[in-house]
């Protein structure tokens, strides 16, 4: 493995939580989230990869990721669990629905963040970009009180 490899694998750990990006397997477990303004979604795969091409897949927690976020949409925010202990939250800028998809996208910390949620599956997938490094992932979600 490369250094900048490890390296991207180390920052990683510190990128925003709108980092969390989901794998394919977790499409299997997602819910139908239409209608509803707070649901959560579960980490399965971050994958990372730098200005050079270089690309790691790595499991969540090896990164710091937590292991559930809570999507608000009224509070137009994404957090980590009360449970997790972490306190970890971001703001969401933009908001469209669309074509039974929901378009959420903010900016933070030099990072820029997309997520595309499936309404009527669950299914979601994510980018986070910031200067040399891209997160891209797959997941799913169900709904939360």
């Amino acid at each position: 493995m490369t250094s900048v490899v490890r390296a991207i694998k180390y920052r990683a750990g510190q990128l925003l939580v709108a980092l969390i990006t989901f794998g394919a397997f977790a499409g299997a477990l997602a819910d139908d989230i239409t209608g509803v303004n707070r649901f959560v979604c579960a980490p399965a795969q971050v994958n990372i990869c730098d200005e050079y091409g270089a690309c790691v897949s790595v499991m969540p927690w090896e990164v710091n990721v937590p292991r559930f976020l809570v999507f608000d949409l009224k509070k137009k925010h994404i957090a980590t669990t009360e449970a997790s202990g972490e306190n970890r939250s971001t703001p969401i800028q933009s908001i469209v629905e669309e074509d039974d998809a929901i378009y959420l996208q903010g900016v933070e910390g030099g990072r820029a963040f997309s997520f595309v949620i499936n309404m009527s599956t669950g299914f979601m997938s994510a980018a986070i970009a910031r200067e040399f490094v891209t997160v891209t992932g797959f997941g799913s979600c169900t709904p939360s009180k």
